[in-house]
């Protein structure tokens, strides 16, 4: 199965190890070349424009992502928030949305969440030339509640292609490489609808870092 290797990652990449290594050389070393790495754009260890500009010089795409949600804000029904505080970040950093540009909202494995928060952070995102995606729990047996809630976002949002929202699995968990294309998704999708699957982790010092791989390289169009 021909997949496309990267990372999430909370700590820079241009960050230097004890080693003298970057994390981003150090990943190098242990798993391969990342095609792409997510980070995120606001709160703690958020990505600056020395960060951006050293992935550049490393032909590594960068996907922008809200990690810093709170349960209380994303199970109540006002997405829009978030949505334009990410627009707010993104403009604060310079970047241009020349290209359809994701933002990604990460969810905690463990909490709830409310469709009409992803239907208001979607359709503020796609008003203002942006693509949703989402970063969550996939797996049913750990968290039905995304399974439900992801499923009426989709269902509500059938008309508008679901503003082209792109999905990032969590589940399940491998050591290695997955074999087959074979991420758990919402009962409203097919694993074919995961754009991308979180299925791994590299440990490096007190860091972890995830292991994530894109299904195509089309992904990459919606990152900087």
């Amino acid at each position: 199965m021909k997949t496309f290797y990267g990372v999430n990652s909370n700590t820079p990449m241009n960050k230097k190890l004890k080693n003298g290594y970057t994390v981003y050389d150090w990943i190098v070393r242990q798993k391969g070349i990342p095609s792409f790495c997510l980070r995120t754009i606001c709160g703690k260890d958020a990505i600056t424009n020395e960060e951006i500009e050293f992935l550049k010089n490393k032909n590594c795409k960068l996907g922008m992502v809200i990690k810093n949600l709170n349960e209380t804000t994303i199970s109540s029904c006002h997405g829009d928030k978030e949505a334009l505080r990410a627009i707010y970040e993104l403009k604060s950093l310079n970047i241009v949305n020349d290209k359809k540009i994701a933002i990604f909202a990460e969810i905690n494995p463990n909490w709830s969440i409310n469709h009409n928060w992803m239907i208001s952070f979607a359709q503020t995102l796609s008003v203002n030339g942006y693509i949703p995606a989402f970063i969550a729990n996939t797996d049913s047996s750990k968290n039905f509640n995304f399974d439900r809630q992801c499923s009426h976002f989709v269902n509500a949002t059938t008309d508008v292609g679901q503003f082209g929202a792109i999905y990032c699995a969590t589940e399940p968990k491998f050591s290695n490489k997955p074999d087959e294309w074979t991420p758990f998704c919402p009962s409203a999708l097919e694993s074919t609808d995961i754009n991308l699957w979180m299925c791994g982790e590299t440990k490096i010092d007190d860091i972890f870092i995830d292991d994530v791989y894109a299904k195509n390289l089309i992904i990459l169009d919606n990152m900087l």
